[in-house]
């Protein structure tokens, strides 16, 4: 009987691991950031580049997003990588390549950022690591965001150590591949 009384709370403890995609949104802004070029703004790209090679001639990412305001509960950041033919264009490079993103503050210019610390958004915390592999798939250990409906929300990419890395992806809707900002009810 105990079991029946519980059930209730059972299920809505359980809500979030079914809750439904209110929207996906994928990147307006997508900006590297290389540093073999530090006062060179690059400006918005269709796709996006995480590089370090021999412990230098870094490329970051920054990107942007423009995120409704809807019903969502519950917003994550969200790496996919679509494999087959169906896939977008990407590439990746190094042994167990693995990517930080940090969210930053929103005043992303894409006619001003730069490699250069004076041209670019201030980092104000990590928000998620992901390791990318070579079948496609995809871990994450972080990604949760607060939902910033009606708002930006703004992030860098950047290499999570390691001498040689990489990462190349361009961003597609269908089927899904990129990052993409999730929003759940």
């Amino acid at each position: 009987m105990r079991f029946f009384s519980l059930l209730p709370i059972a299920l809505l403890w359980a809500r979030p691991s079914i809750a439904g995609l209110v929207s996906r949104q994928f990147p307006h802004l997508i900006i590297p950031l290389k540093q073999d070029f530090p006062t060179t703004p690059f400006g918005t790209q269709y796709s996006g580049e995480i590089t370090i090679v021999n412990g230098a001639h870094q490329v970051w990412t920054e990107i942007s997003f423009d995120v409704p305001s809807n019903s969502a509960r519950s917003c994550n950041l969200a790496v996919t990588i679509a494999t087959g033919s169906q896939g977008a264009p990407w590439t990746l490079t190094g042994d167990n390549p693995s990517f930080n993103i940090f969210e930053i503050s929103t005043a992303m210019d894409q006619h001003r950022d730069a490699w250069n610390q004076n041209t670019r958004p201030a980092v104000h915390g990590w928000v998620a690591t992901f390791n990318v592999h070579y079948d496609g798939t995809v871990t994450m250990t972080g990604g949760d965001i607060v939902c910033n409906k009606g708002g930006l929300a703004q992030y860098l990419i950047e290499p999570n150590g390691g001498q040689n890395v990489g990462f190349t992806w361009f961003e597609e809707a269908d089927p899904v591949h990129g990052i993409t900002y999730e929003m759940y009810d």
